[in-house]
């Protein structure tokens, strides 16, 4: 007899049946488990069979006159239940992969699972009959002849084992037997994985034994995470280079934070000052630590009994260890973390530090599969990418010092977790329940705009004519130009998607009465601005499409509707990144997901940082989100890494001014940021520096400031001694401003200087640098070989380096000119190629012209005519090749020549193509100097930020422009032209620039807190109004 481990159930005639049959035919060696759960699924049964595997059985209770009839093995329609069922076979299987992947990453062992369907009460003509044979194969399935004798029910068990064709597994003896059964049964031992600590803080205040520096390097080979303190720099000295020692042993060099293996080089390390920190490891030192601690203690996973609470506190006040990053990484894993993380203090690696302790503790926290058990969201694609090859090192490390195979399925995992946008992650979600929203599964994003604007038109235009012959006058009654309102009308239904709201369904109550200045308002919501929508909504449905500014509304509606399966998730924990810029919608979507799948989440904002309030942001994202219920732990952090403290003091001073008028959300005692690093190469006068003006100063007297002040800096940076291991954001400046156009004007006053080369992270000026337009004149040049007019234009570009005695051409006839030219060019290709003009026209007619001039390019070199600043050399090459991608790209699609070369170049230029140009970010010896925008700086730093333009009015209502509300069910909205607003009943004015004003603080906020080491900011000391000067000059 079996030996059955669970008591029959009365229930289900079919399950004892099946259970009487394995308790009374198959021997004693055979255990059967009944009804039990796997991974929150629970089977029927599971046969432990010694030296075979385990075997998953589902069974159906169903006799022939059940099954009214089979359409598919995913639907069969049963007089049982109102809706039809799904495959047994794929419920048997899911069941067995549950099993198999429990087995894989919580046990490290990978026995052989099988999988059958059981049917009781059908004989296996009646199977066949019913159509059940498209479901599962005979050779798995058990029919009721099968369960009624005992041989053929043995019989077709082993035949399943035989036929398996898992090929790779481990045999079910020894340890793999027995963790199997420890896994369904009560386990008296605490396996070997469990039973090893994510973390040891240990505390050393009577001094170290040789036996405690033993167990410390044991224990940090073994991948435990190491934090220690002592009070004696040698005490330092001899754990760290017990741990040096073995990493030379083991041929592992410390290079950073990481390892390379298999190296011949010898690890050093310099003790300089209180800290030592490298991979899982970090060690203090705290002078006089035996006056305030009596004895030496170790705390294990962050699990602190409350007489040692003191304790780490003294400690974290009197040494840079950070508590408030270890309570984070520690923190409770079954309740809901919410983490105020200030700018610069960490949150990534907090982030990273946290997903580990998680994978670690996978045990107690359930984690079993860690690619579809976690998820990670971020805003933007780069920030998802960094994530996932930050956590992929620090497993990689784990892997390196430990040699633990299962670090590296860490690893497979991790590159198959979800770590993504909130918009990559809603594609995946309305995917799985895209069908009963009536879109296809294979649907694709779109943003729509020309399609959208060419079925606003229609209605746009239909209208205007409508009431163009009702009023001649009409047009004269809209607010500016046609032009202007047009573009504003077609983003008031994408500003109301960003609040969650959608305006298909509004009705005309929804935007109150109509506006005396505006009195048509109400009719273009309904005629126009609706019409499209719903029209558009149409098209897209039509073409199985989903437009991207809708996202958030099909995944509310996904997580609301009936047909969404959970059983298609496995998440335990959620990561959301900057939250503070999550909007309404959003937020709804996640928490009714939580409700549906029990997740826990994991979230880190700052309100402080919050400066997308046009893509739907709100300041109550946190407590929309129920972070402070029960079910939530709140953490903080503001110890930064980033800012001189010197600085940030500078700053504090702002703040908590800016703090006091509720402008930001700022109190001192709990947000204000507290530094850590100071450079030595700046004095504290030095860190902050305002350059006053006035409106008698010309413009280009300002600018000129500007770059010279840019060039000093960037002169100082170079000179410092540790120039070569600066960071890459050590040797950047950035120009921070509010606006495209603002970047415009910087950088057009930029190509009217050769003081400093000024890129930018937000203008398409590809076609508006050196590199195009010299291209541009070499290829008129060659396409008109006899025309002296481009042959002069480029003997005058960075394409030809000779001194041209222009001179000469004054008094000479047309083809004097023209031999000359020719005779120059002559000299130079003839010397840099081994060609004469004549024969590098003909080479371009005759060979593949993008090779011919490529060779041109590498052997004249124009990068050195251009400049003999490395940096401005690095720009114009890189910027040479992004032309020439494009180029190659167009070749694709047609036939490349010359002429079609020449001609795409003068049209790209001479139009202003918004193609952006390549920043030369990645290496090289030199300073790097951006303009972007503060949205675009978000999550950057640079060594220098200068804010140039501080006298816009952040007290009033924009100029121009569209502001729209959703509040309670209502639509408030305002038109701003040429300074005038004019609003419906149901927008607060005074509101909205309360709500600008504090905006732009934060703005502000995050502008400064972009800076490493110095602030500039340019000061009209006679501007009027409220101010960004206005606020700075509190600092």
């Amino acid at each position: 007899m079996a030996k059955m481990m669970d008591i029959k159930d009365e229930t289900y005639a079919g399950e004892q049946k099946v259970y009487e049959c394995i308790e009374s035919n198959l021997p004693d060696e055979v255990i059967c488990y009944y009804n039990r759960e796997i991974n929150g699924k629970q089977f029927d049964f599971c046969l432990l069979i010694e030296h075979m595997g385990m075997l998953i059985i589902e069974v159906k209770g169903w006799n022939s006159s059940n099954i009214i009839r089979v359409i598919n093995p995913d639907t069969i329609e049963t007089n049982l239940y109102s809706n039809s069922v799904g495959s047994p076979k794929k419920q048997a299987r899911s069941y067995k992969f549950a099993l198999v992947n429990t087995c894989n990453n919580k046990y490290c062992i990978n026995p052989l699972v099988m999988d059958m369907v059981c049917y009781p009460f059908l004989s296996e003509n009646e199977y066949r009959h019913c159509g059940l044979n498209i479901v599962s194969e005979p050779e798995f399935t058990l029919f009721k002849e099968d369960i009624e004798n005992p041989t053929k029910f043995a019989k077709k068990i082993a035949s399943v084992y035989q036929k398996s064709n898992q090929t790779v597994y481990d045999k079910m003896v020894g340890d793999v037997y027995t963790t199997c059964r420890k896994h369904f049964e009560v386990i008296e031992e605490v396996s070997n994985d469990v039973s090893v600590p994510y973390s040891e803080l240990r505390v050393y205040s009577n001094g170290i034994s040789i036996s405690n520096i033993s167990n410390i390097v044991s224990s940090y080979f073994s991948g435990i995470k190491q934090l220690i303190f002592v009070s004696r720099e040698d005490e330092v000295e001899q754990i760290v280079q017990n741990i040096l020692s073995k990493f030379d042993e083991d041929g592992l060099y410390l290079k950073g934070c990481n390892f390379i293996i298999n190296s011949n080089k010898k690890n050093e390390m310099k003790i300089i000052g209180e800290k030592v920190s490298f991979f899982n490891f970090e060690i203090y030192i705290i002078r006089n630590l035996s006056k305030r601690i009596d004895s030496n203690f170790i705390i294990y996973n962050g699990l602190i009994d409350e007489n040692r609470e003191d304790d780490l506190q003294y400690i974290a006040n009197n040494s840079k260890f950070n508590l408030q990053q270890y309570m984070v990484e520690h923190a409770p894993i079954d309740k809901n973390i919410v983490v105020k993380a200030g700018a610069g203090t960490g949150k990534t690696f907090s982030m990273i530090s946290r997903i580990s302790f998680i994978c670690h503790q996978a045990s107690n926290a359930n984690i079993l599969d860690v690619k579809n058990e976690i998820a990670m969201l971020t805003f933007t694609t780069e920030a998802a990418t960094n994530m996932k090859s930050r956590l992929k090192q620090a497993f990689m490390n784990y892997f390196v010092l430990t040699r633990n195979k299962k670090f590296l399925d860490m690893i497979s995992g991790i590159e198959n977790m979800r770590i993504s946008t909130i918009h990559s992650f809603s594609n995946l979600v309305i995917k799985d329940t895209s069908l009963p929203l009536g879109i296809g599964v294979d649907f694709s994003t779109v943003s729509g705009t020309y399609n959208k604007q060419k079925i606003f038109d229609q209605y746009f235009n239909e209208y205007l004519k409508k009431k163009n012959e009702e009023e001649p006058m009409f047009f004269g009654n809209i607010p500016g130009s046609i032009y202007d309102f047009r573009k504003l009308l077609l983003k008031f239904a994408d500003m109301l998607y960003n609040k969650g709201y959608d305006i298909k369904e509004a009705t005309e109550d929804v935007f109150g009465q109509s506006i005396a200045k505006m009195p048509y308002m109400k009719e273009i919501i309904q005629e126009v601005i609706i019409k499209t929508e719903k029209a558009f909504s149409s098209f897209l449905y039509e073409n199985n499409s989903v437009n991207l500014t809708e996202y958030m509304l099909y995944l509310n509606r996904c997580v609301g509707d009936e047909s969404f399966n959970k059983n298609l998730y496995q998440y335990k924990y959620i990561f959301i990144d900057e939250f503070q810029d999550v909007d309404d919608s959003q937020i709804a979507a996640f928490l009714a997901m939580q409700k549906k799948l029990g997740f826990k989440f994991f979230i880190v904002g700052d309100l402080k940082q919050s400066i997308y309030r046009f893509r739907g942001a709100t300041m109550d994202a946190f407590n929309k989100m129920g972070c402070s219920g029960n079910e939530w732990r709140e953490y903080a952090l503001n110890i930064n890494y980033r800012t001189d403290m010197r600085l940030l003091e500078r700053f504090s001073e702002l703040f908590n001014y800016l703090g006091k008028r509720n402008l930001i959300p700022y109190i001192e005692n709990k947000d204000k940021l507290v530094g850590v690093i100071t450079n030595q190469f700046l004095s504290s006068d030095e860190l902050v520096e305002q350059i006053e003006y006035s409106k008698e100063d010309e413009d280009d007297d300002i600018y000129k400031i500007l770059f010279e002040k840019i060039k000093q800096r960037k002169s100082e940076i170079e000179s410092n001694p540790s120039f070569s291991k600066l960071s890459l954001s050590e040797r950047n400046i950035a120009i921070l401003v509010r606006t495209n156009f603002q970047i415009s004007k910087i950088l057009r006053q930029a190509k009217n200087q050769d003081i400093v080369l000024v890129e930018s992270d937000s203008n398409g000026d590809l076609y508006r640098i050196q590199p195009s337009i010299d291209l541009c004149k070499l290829t008129a040049a060659l396409s008109n070989p006899r025309n002296p007019v481009y042959l002069f234009d480029l003997l005058l570009s960075n394409n030809i380096n000779i001194k041209f005695p222009v001179e000469k051409l004054i008094k000479m006839q047309e083809n004097e000119k023209l031999n000359f030219l020719i005779k120059c060019l002559d000299e130079f290709y003839l010397n840099v190629i081994n060609l004469s003009w004549n024969e590098l026209v003909f080479e371009v007619q005759s060979k593949p012209v993008l090779m011919v001039l490529r060779k041109i390019y590498e052997a004249s070199k124009p990068w050195k005519t251009y400049s003999l600043d490395e940096a401005k050399q690095q720009y114009y090459r890189t910027n040479y090749d992004l032309v020439f991608e494009d180029l190659s790209k167009e070749g694709k699609y047609s036939y490349l020549t010359l002429d079609s070369i020449n001609e795409s170049l003068h049209i790209l230029i001479n139009t202003g193509s918004e193609k952006a140009s390549r920043s030369i970010s990645e290496g090289g010896d030199y300073v790097r100097i951006v303009c972007t925008t503060v949205h675009k700086s978000k999550g950057l730093e640079y060594d220098t930020v200068i804010i140039p333009f501080t006298t816009d009015s952040i007290d009033t209502m924009h100029r121009n422009g569209l502001d729209i509300m959703y509040v309670n069910g209502k639509v408030g909205y305002c038109f701003s032209v040429n300074g005038e607003s004019i609003c419906n009943e149901y927008f607060n004015t005074d509101d909205e620039i309360l709500e600008n004003e504090m905006e732009e603080s934060r703005i502000l906020y995050v502008a400064l807190t972009r800076a490493i080491n110095k602030f500039v900011w340019f000061n009209k000391i006679d501007s009027n109004g409220n101010n960004w000067g206005k606020l700075l000059e509190e600092m």
